[in-house]
């Protein structure tokens, strides 16, 4: 062999190393983008989103080989539009939202449902003489302008027989409403009432008129992701959602100061009220199951659930007729019991 040249056989055996040390690469690169994870909720930090916190405060998605990164949104469908960019990989979202971008288009999909009882309603004063739809007739109702709670306020009032025109309706825009009804000049506030009720309760004691006690029951929060990413982060995700559910579950058997307090130490900047948190995660807690998802596993969703949602979301208007429970939701990820 001539000197600084390499025999044919070398070659190959450099060939064949190189060829193979470069797919160890490439997969390897693969592993670990699918490992990490980037997550967006609805809001700023708020009560609801203690068991995401908790499993991140806990180590429980380190200790499943995901490295998750939580983002603040600025609104459900806000948050969508970053899922559908591909600006993160899952949502939690309202999924009412979820189901009127569906029905636009957006190719997402719910892969777990927590707050399987619908958080929409009305909040009224706690001495209010009004206890379900029919007592608003003539009373003055202010709602967010454009919102998802605002189209199945209607559907709300027209399934319950009480006339439109019987109702003095003031749209606002959504960050006036709280504002709005501390000032007393209304009888009440359409919005997602354990978030609300708590950040005004100490202004003005209130209670609240639930959507879904009078038959218009839609799910509220859950996981979405694209739906391309079902099967392409199918492992990823699987150990994602698992590592939710079971904390929700913890939450759920007496946990809530632990799940607050993580929620305090990843946004300490945020300068968050306990007693406000800590009350609007006991109430999501009391919203967690419906009938039919009673003694299951957090995040299981029921198709009648889903069926009875889709006749109220077209009855508000939110979707059009046609779809099927598939449309929306999957329990790829999570097991019934």
């Amino acid at each position: 062999m001539r000197k600084g040249k390499l025999s044919r056989g070398v070659r190959l055996v450099v060939l064949l190393v190189l060829t193979a040390a470069g797919f160890v690469v490439s997969h390897s690169t693969k592993v670990t983008a699918q490992s990490s994870l980037t997550i967006v909720t609805d809001w700023a930090p708020y009560g609801v989103h203690g068991p995401l916190f908790l499993a991140a405060q806990r180590g429980w998605f380190k200790d499943a080989g995901l490295d998750v990164t939580i983002l603040d949104g600025k609104g459900s469908a806000s948050s969508l539009q970053l899922l559908g960019a591909e600006k993160a990989d899952v949502a939690f979202v309202q999924l009412s939202t979820m189901a009127a971008a569906i029905d636009k288009g957006l190719p997402v999909i719910s892969v777990a449902g927590f707050v399987r009882s619908g958080d929409n309603g009305v909040i009224v004063p706690q001495n209010s003489a009004v206890k379900s739809a029919k007592d608003f007739a003539g009373k003055r109702i202010v709602y967010p302008s454009g919102s998802s709670s605002a189209s199945l306020m209607e559907a709300f009032f027209r399934v319950s027989g009480v006339p439109r025109d019987s109702i003095n309706l003031i749209g606002v825009d959504p960050s006036a409403l709280a504002s709005t009804y501390v000032a007393g000049d209304v009888d009440g506030a359409v919005t997602t009432v354990a978030y609300l009720e708590p950040m005004i309760s100490d202004k003005r004691p209130s209670r609240g008129i639930f959507f879904a006690d009078g038959g218009l029951a839609v799910p509220s929060f859950g996981l979405v992701v694209r739906k391309v990413d079902e099967t392409g982060k199918e492992a990823a995700l699987k150990k994602f959602v698992t590592a939710n559910v079971r904390a929700w579950q913890y939450v759920k058997e007496g946990h809530v100061a632990e799940a607050i307090d993580a929620i305090v130490a990843q946004r300490p900047m945020e300068r968050l009220d306990r007693n406000v948190i800590t009350s609007q995660l006991n109430l999501y807690l009391k919203l967690l199951d419906t009938p039919a998802t009673a003694g299951t596993a957090p995040g299981w969703q029921d198709e009648g659930d889903w069926s009875r949602a889709i006749a109220a979301l077209e009855n508000a208007g939110i979707v059009k007729p046609g779809s099927g429970p598939s449309t929306y939701y999957t329990n790829r990820f999570v097991s019934k019991q």
